[in-house]
């Protein structure tokens, strides 16, 4: 199977919410082609055996894991368009295709910085419902934590709002094999499916090129219908 490198923005214009044919990373500076490699230094990153380990390894998953469609997420955290997705688009998808139980989504972390990195590392800090419910609010709130001279105290303070203590924070982001794991699932998201920009989307294994919400509706119903 062959893969472009063909990524997608979102952004609202007007009443109707266009997605637009840009993202972040790519052609820019942002880019998160070779993050695997300076991202803090790891390039021999590996995916962690996370058996016992405290917090959310590997995908994040929404929706029931039987669900006869799987859509696959690569997204940044401290990516702007993440973030409309996030808030503008991703209620409306979870209420017609996951909780129905027609798809679920799988989350995969793509690191652009070491914000990122950091944000996403906290993120997992929890169970699954737990991680779910950080994603929602640091997409919610990027703008204020993302360009906060502290980005790392308020992003603290976000976490606390859900349950999640500084000590147990502080513990999370620190986490060394987490930032491998984490760097480890960007670099095969860049090596193996030709991810170079966020968010990038793929359904059944074929990544989706769409410019608006009806056409991801319409791609979506067809792939349910090929399902059954």
């Amino acid at each position: 199977m062959s893969y472009n490198k063909y990524g997608f923005g979102f952004r609202l214009i007007g009443a109707a919410a266009l997605l637009t044919l840009a993202a972040c990373g790519e052609n820019s500076s942002e880019s998160g082609s070779n993050q695997a490699e300076t991202v803090d230094g790891v390039a021999e990153a590996t995916v962690v055996d996370a058996a016992d380990r405290e917090g959310t390894w590997g995908d994040i998953v929404y929706g029931d894991p039987n669900a006869p469609v799987t859509v696959v997420e690569y997204a940044s955290l401290t990516c702007p368009h993440c973030a409309t997705f996030s808030k503008d688009y991703f209620p409306e998808f979870k209420k017609k295709y996951i909780d129905t139980g027609k798809v679920k989504l799988l989350y995969r972390n793509y690191i652009m910085n070491r914000v990122d990195l950091t944000a996403s590392a906290a993120a997992r800090c929890g169970n699954q419902e737990m991680t779910q419910k950080l994603m929602s609010v640091f997409f919610a709130r990027q703008y204020d934590w993302a360009r906060s001279e502290n980005p790392l105290d308020e992003l603290a303070s976000l976490a606390r709002r859900v349950g999640i203590s500084r000590t147990q924070f502080d513990r999370c982001v620190n986490d060394k094999d987490m930032h491998r794991h984490l760097m480890a699932l960007t670099k095969t998201a860049s090596e193996d499916f030709g991810v170079n920009s966020t968010p990038s989307f793929f359904v059944e294994g074929e990544r989706m090129e769409f410019t608006t919400f009806d056409d991801l509706t319409e791609m979506m119903d067809k792939a349910i219908s090929d399902a059954n």
